[in-house]
């Protein structure tokens, strides 16, 4: 395959790209080659495809169906390498299973990875993760609130066997069955709030753990700016991440109003000054953006706030909204993005050919033609309504095209 006239950066040079066996092979300002399909960028932006660290499937139900659907509204947003949040039923808690479901994951024209649960639910004790990462997850998946004991465990484990550990941070003995964030509209609304500290003290708590064992870590979808000074600090003498999802970035708790569930999400939207205070660490210490992918069925959407499911579905216009409030308005640049949405998610699962566009690399590419804009018609989005710029042409995984826009 050759695609040819694609724009990689801000300059205005061109290049071509010649793919083979799933591979880069040539990157150049020219290259002829009659034998091979070709695809003619016309100047749109060649991007590297994006890895998502934190996926769910529809429902945390796991079956084929669902499997299937993943990987298909991954490839409309540009993300070509996923990692599934492993609290779906049934459980991820045995080597055979586990065996059953890589099989099945690859099958499918993305890369989808696993990661292995900390804790079996049904046990309260901790997973036989030495068994599921030797056969085939990828990293180490906790919630913070879980037994101390366990999370160290899981630590010295994975610094054992060098295994990306990831966490979620958050206390729900601190939320009072809270169902958004703790402010006005929360208080206009009757509802009971989220508070910030229900995060940042697990922050607090995981950041002293993970410099005490000398562990790198994930810490995922954080909402308050204070998580992620809290990770800076820890910066200094670990090696630490600090995840944001593109919601919390560009939506704030009014969205809530009129008890719209489909902006309720875990961590909850946070006010608007909280919102901009997360815009303003985009360009010093947030290193990874996620689509936060978790789609629900109506069924669990349209009921009452209180009893409504958590989570957004937006995978499928992930990187046209990156584009459209993040770039197009010149809060990162190209290279930024490619950093938080690709390279240094490619870093942290230690995947050395992924997250770039060099020789040699896998052949993840997304193909963006930022000229177009185009109204979301969904009415069962937080977007609804919005105009978007840019729009994917073509999403290439593995070196073959698997999704292409009509």
């Amino acid at each position: 395959m050759l695609i040819k006239n694609a724009k990689m950066s801000d300059d205005k040079n061109l290049k071509d790209i010649f793919i083979e066996n799933g591979k880069i092979v040539k990157v150049a300002d020219s290259i002829t080659d009659k034998d091979n399909d070709t695809i003619d960028a016309n100047g749109a932006y060649l991007f590297p495809g994006l890895i998502d660290l934190h996926v769910r499937l529809k429902n945390d139900t796991l079956n084929q169906k669902n499997l299937n659907t993943l990987s298909d509204d991954c490839v409309k947003g540009g993300v070509t390498t996923a990692l599934i949040v492993p609290d779906f039923i049934p459980r991820l808690d045995n080597e055979s299973f586990l065996e059953l479901l890589n099989a099945k994951v690859n099958t499918l024209p993305t890369t989808i990875f696993l990661s292995a649960p900390l804790m079996n639910e049904e046990t309260n004790k901790l997973n036989n993760i030495a068994t599921l990462i030797q056969n085939g997850a990828i990293a180490i998946w906790g919630k913070s609130h879980v037994n101390s004991n366990l999370i160290r465990r899981g630590m010295q484990y994975a610094k054992m066997r060098k295994t990306p550990f990831l966490i979620d941070c958050y206390d729900d003995d601190l939320d009072d069955n809270g169902v958004m964030n703790d402010g006005e509209v929360a208080f206009k609304l009757g509802l009971p709030g989220i508070s910030k500290i229900s995060e940042t003290s697990e922050v607090a708590k995981l950041c002293e753990m993970a410099k005490y064992y000398n562990m790198p870590i994930l810490f995922q979808t954080l909402s308050a700016k204070r998580s992620v000074e809290l990770v800076k600090e820890a910066k200094e003498t670990m090696e630490a991440y600090a995840e944001v999802s593109i919601h919390h970035l560009l939506k704030n708790d009014t969205s809530c109003d009129d008890f719209n569930t489909y902006a309720k999400i875990k961590p909850p939207l946070r006010d608007e000054s909280e919102r901009q205070k997360l815009l303003e660490e985009l360009n010093n210490d947030i290193d990874i953006l996620t689509s936060a992918h978790s789609p629900r069925s109506i069924l669990y959407k349209d009921v009452a706030f209180e009893e409504a499911a958590y989570g957004i579905h937006a995978i499928c216009d992930y990187l046209p909204l990156i584009f459209t409030y993040l770039i197009d308005t010149k809060l990162i640049t190209i290279e930024q993005f490619i950093n938080l949405t690709s390279k240094t998610p490619a870093k942290i699962l230690d995947l050395k050919t992924k997250g770039e566009i060099k020789e040699g690399f896998d052949a993840d590419l997304v193909i963006f033609d930022p000229a177009c804009e185009e109204k979301l018609n969904i009415s069962d989005s937080v977007y609804s309504g919005e105009t978007l710029k840019g729009k994917i042409l073509y999403t290439i995984a593995k070196g073959k095209v698997v999704y292409k826009r009509n």
